[in-house]
């Protein structure tokens, strides 16, 4: 049938007669040659006038244009072998561009093939990364390294250092292009659960620093030892010695309401320009005008305060502690005051205690409501939230682990049931996590959930986005309360190294740019989308809003 086999490719022969291309498909197992083979098979199978020209007559182009078209296994290095003699310049650009819907067979090829060719740019994408669209601002010296960035302002981030164990904050100036104030600090918070360590906050940059040890046998229990907050102009307004709370939550202590999880209190509140810090079961009150201490609240009944405090109307001040809710007026009197017997896993404006197994306690009244799931066996048992519920105008986002989630109004009945979830970040198997994995902006509401998906509805419930993933969101945010940004994992064939893929969508859920970084380390973005990353010893800037869309 056919004849002789085009010598350059594998498994492709050309007929003797008409002169067209077939790929000769073997399959089985055993010697072909036996008289009784275990499983053999051979088809034939005409190739087309497209992919035969591009056999005829290879080109990186015609590579490009038949990505996607089957082809024999070997076929694409094949080819690149040869198109390497006469396209050497239209394959390091293929390289550089880094698509990422070529076939994995050409991308191993190139990032073999392009360091034996141009060894010298090599060392520069394995300094700088594949970043041919990003801006170097910054080298430091050439074991220096950027562990943390945070935007101060429009033109302004704040990052942190380390150099031989000796720690930096410094500043630097989009606008100037120069370093704008220098600090030595003492070693980040690193030894405990992931929180931000350096993060701008009401006016002011502030810092976790050193650790205190919470267990003998597991880390995650340590606490931040200092909070330092700092003016933009880069004055130490305060140093302030912690007494956060970290410890354990025991299913056992807790049965039908919690599973083991860790709670913390490694939060603190800015309310006109007033501190509100966490100290042991009372609240220090300092000025951050004048970085005086004002006064100490003590709690009632030993309660512990969260760090989280709201400011009402008639100028009253809530407290979230631990376990419950305290109001108080502007003489520190207690006006209000709710204590569960239990750890709420969040608590809402309308003073909702939500528990890990779905019970809702209203401190108002006592009332409460469990949402349970009916099965086909008439059973019906309460389920578990995957993430900690989210407030948005209106009502809450409910997430339940393996089993979908509600959107519910202020009165908590149920608006829409939606078949996907969010990340599992306080059951028994996510312990110790700090990510939330949902975000609510302007008039949306985006869920993530590792290596299944993105999501993005309205406040009435529609879905806007629904966007397959399989790897590992790392954040979720928005810089400018409308769009979206979500980090996640990247892996693929042109790099053996770690790396992290930016994703922009507009508020309509559209996909507006993709970048693939080197790390999450050190990437920041300001209110415009201009973004800063670290590689090494090198801070990069580039606009998510650019029109150029190289990967």
């Amino acid at each position: 049938m056919v004849g002789h086999s085009l010598s350059r490719f594998h498994e492709i022969y050309e007929c003797e007669d008409c002169h067209s291309l077939w790929w000769i498909k073997t399959r089985g197992t055993g010697d072909p040659r036996s008289t009784y083979p275990e499983f053999y098979e051979q088809t034939a199978e005409r190739i087309d006038d497209q992919r035969s020209e591009l056999i005829r007559k290879p080109t990186v182009a015609g590579i490009i244009l038949h990505k996607d078209s089957p082809l024999p296994y070997s076929f694409f290095e094949e080819i690149l072998e040869i198109v390497s003699l006469s396209e050497k310049e239209n394959l390091k650009e293929l390289f550089l561009k880094r698509d990422q819907n070529l076939p994995s067979s050409v991308k191993r090829w190139l990032r073999e093939w392009f360091p034996k060719e141009y060894p010298d740019e090599f060392k520069e994408v394995q300094k700088s990364g594949f970043q041919s669209y990003s801006d170097l601002l910054l080298l430091l010296k050439e074991n220096e390294s950027v562990f943390v960035s945070e935007f101060i302002a429009r033109d302004q981030f704040a990052f942190i250092t380390c150099c031989e164990d000796e720690w930096k904050l410094q500043t630097y100036d989009l606008t100037n292009r120069q370093i704008f104030w220098t600090k030595k600090i003492e070693r980040p918070f690193l030894e405990g659960v992931q929180i931000p360590i350096l993060f701008y906050q009401s006016g002011y940059l502030c810092y976790y620093q050193g650790f205190q040890k919470g267990s003998e046998f597991y880390s995650k229990l340590n606490r931040p030892e200092t909070l330092c907050i700092y003016d933009l102009s880069g004055k130490e307004i305060l140093t302030i010695p912690l007494r956060f709370k970290c410890y354990e939550i025991l299913s056992t202590e807790e049965r039908d309401v919690s599973e083991n999880r860790i709670s913390h209190n490694f939060y603190f509140s800015i309310l006109a320009d007033k501190l509100y810090l966490p100290f042991e079961s009372k609240i220090q009150v300092y000025d951050l005008k004048t970085g005086n201490h004002l006064k100490t609240i003590s709690l009632p009944g030993w309660e512990v305060f969260s760090g989280k405090a709201f400011e009402t109307e008639s100028g009253q001040i809530l407290f979230h502690t631990l376990k419950g809710i305290v109001g108080m007026n502007e003489k520190d009197q207690v006006t209000f005051h709710y204590s569960s017997p239990y750890h709420p896993v969040f608590i809402d404006s309308n003073f909702h205690l939500y528990y890990y197994y779905s019970i809702v306690e209203s401190a108002d009244s006592g009332k409460k409501i469990e949402f349970k799931k009916t099965y086909e066996s008439s059973v019906s048992l309460v389920r578990q939230l995957s993430s900690k519920p989210v407030e948005y105008p209106g009502g809450i986002f409910l997430p339940f682990s393996l089993d979908g989630s509600y959107l519910l109004d202020s009165n908590l009945k149920i608006l829409k049931e939606f078949p996907f979830s969010t990340t599992d970040t306080i059951g028994p198997h996510a312990f110790g996590i700090e990510k939330n994995p949902v975000l609510v902006t302007e008039d949306r509401i985006t869920i993530t959930d590792d290596y299944t998906g993105i999501y993005m509805i309205d406040f009435s419930g529609n879905l806007l986005l629904e966007k397959p993933i399989q790897s590992e969101v790392l954040s979720v945010f928005t810089f400018d309360g409308k769009h979206v940004i979500v980090v996640l994992t990247k892996q693929d064939d042109y790099s053996n190294d770690d790396q992290i893929e930016v994703i922009l969508f507009s508020p309509k859920g559209e996909s507006i740019t993709e970048k693939i970084l080197p790390n999450f380390v050190g990437l920041s973005v300001n209110f415009d989308g201009m973004t800063v990353f670290a590689k090494g010893n090198q801070i990069f800037l580039i606009d998510l809003f650019s029109m150029d869309q190289s990967k």
